[in-house]
C-alpha cells in the first residue's frame, strides 16, 4: 500500500502547486499521468521526452481527467493496420464485383429455362467440334487398316517393309492419338462447362429467391472427373503397367475378328450379326501434363440399318467397365 500513498501523496501535492500558484478551473496549467515500462504510475506537470509516445492522461487542476493520449502505433500497428485497411478494401471489391455479376446474371438469363438452354448450347457446340474430329478419325482408322493389310499381304520372299509404308503407319498412328487427345480434351470441357452452369443455377435461384446466393463469384475450376473408360496414372512404371493391364483387358474381349497393334494404340474389331465394333484404346499424354490417360472407345456400325448407335450389351458393359477393371487389379 505505501505505493498508492506514495501516488496519492504526489497527485495531493502537484494540485496543492498549481492552486498556490494561482491556478483555477480555468487554467492552462495540467497535470500528466503516465504509466513506465515497469508499470509504475507517475504523475508530473511535465512529460519526459522518452515517454511521449507512450501514451498519457491529462488531468486539470481539480484532478478530472481531461484527455487521453494513446501510445504512438509502432511498426507493427501500423503493419496490422495496413493489411486491414487492405482487406477491406479488397471485400468491398469483391462485393462491388459480385454485385455487378448479380445484376448480369438476372439481365442475362430472364428464366431459368434459358440459362438450362444455354448451358446445353455450350455443350452441343463442343460435341458438334467433337463430332468433326470423330468423323476425321474414322478416316485415320480405315487409312489405318488399309496400310496395315498392305503390310500383312506381303510375301514372306518381298524384301523389307518400304520405308515410305512404314512412316505412314506411323504418322496415321500418331494423327490417331492427337485426335483421341481432343476428344478427351474436349470432354473435361464439357465437364467443365457442365460444373460453372451448375453453379450459376444455383446463384440464380437464389437471386429470384431474393436471398444471398452461398456460390462464389469465380467460376469452378475445370475438374476433370473422369468418365468410366478413361484411366489416369502417373509415371512411366506406374503407367506402363496400366498399359499392359489395359491392353490384356482389350484383348480377353470375346469376338474379335481384328487387331491392329501400335505406338500407344490398340485397335480391335469385332463382328457379329447384327454390327460390327470398333475397340481402340489409346495412350495419351500431353507435354505440358504429367498425367497419362488410357481411353478405351467404342465405335459401332448396324450392318443393316447403318446406324452407329451401339447395342451389344458386352460391348457396353466392356467399355463403361474398363477403369473399375483397371482399378480392380491394383
Amino acid at each position: 500500500m505505501r505505493w498508492q500513498y506514495a501516488l496519492g501523496a504526489t497527485l495531493l501535492l502537484s494540485l496543492c502547486s498549481f492552486r498556490m500558484n494561482g491556478a483555477d478551473s480555468s487554467s492552462e496549467m495540467r497535470l500528466y499521468r503516465w504509466v513506465d515500462d515497469n508499470g509504475m504510475v507517475h504523475y508530473a506537470d511535465r512529460i519526459p521526452p522518452t515517454q511521449v509516445n507512450q501514451g498519457h492522461t491529462t488531468l486539470n487542476p481539480e484532478g478530472i481527467r481531461t484527455e487521453v493520449v494513446p501510445p504512438a502505433p509502432t511498426a507493427e500497428d501500423l503493419k496490422r493496420a495496413a493489411e486491414l485497411e487492405r482487406q477491406q478494401a479488397e471485400n468491398a471489391r469483391r462485393a462491388e464485383e459480385e454485385r455487378v455479376a448479380n445484376q448480369a446474371l438476372l439481365k442475362r438469363f430472364r428464366s431459368l429455362e434459358d440459362l438450362i438452354l444455354a448451358r446445353e448450347g455450350r455443350v452441343a457446340a463442343v460435341d458438334a467440334i467433337n463430332q468433326t474430329t470423330r468423323d476425321n478419325l474414322r478416316l485415320l482408322q480405315r487409312r489405318l487398316r488399309e496400310l496395315h493389310q498392305q503390310q500383312a499381304s506381303r510375301k514372306p520372299t518381298d524384301s523389307s517393309l518400304p520405308a515410305t509404308l512404314q512412316a505412314d503407319i506411323v504418322r496415321v498412328e500418331e494423327q490417331i492419338r492427337t485426335a483421341y487427345t481432343t476428344i478427351v480434351t474436349q470432354e473435361f470441357q464439357k465437364v467443365a462447362i457442365r460444373a460453372e452452369f451448375d453453379q450459376l443455377q444455383t446463384r440464380y435461384v437464389a437471386l429470384k429467391n431474393n436471398a444471398q446466393p452461398n456460390a462464389t463469384l469465380l467460376p469452378p475450376p475445370a475438374t476433370e472427373v473422369l468418365a468410366s473408360n478413361i484411366v489416369r496414372c502417373f509415371g512411366a512404371e506406374n503407367c506402363q503397367r496400366d498399359w499392359e493391364r489395359a491392353r490384356a483387358y482389350v484383348r480377353a474381349l470375346p469376338d474379335i475378328r481384328e487387331e491392329i497393334n501400335g505406338a500407344g494404340l490398340l485397335m480391335v474389331m469385332q463382328q457379329d450379326d447384327d454390327e460390327d465394333r470398333l475397340l481402340t484404346l489409346v495412350w495419351i499424354q500431353q507435354p505440358a501434363d504429367t498425367a497419362v490417360y488410357l481411353y478405351l472407345n467404342l465405335e459401332c456400325k448396324n450392318r443393316l440399318t447403318a446406324s452407329l448407335l451401339c447395342t451389344n450389351a458386352g460391348a457396353l458393359t466392356a467399355r463403361d467397365g474398363f477403369r473399375a477393371a483397371l482399378m480392380s487389379a491394383n
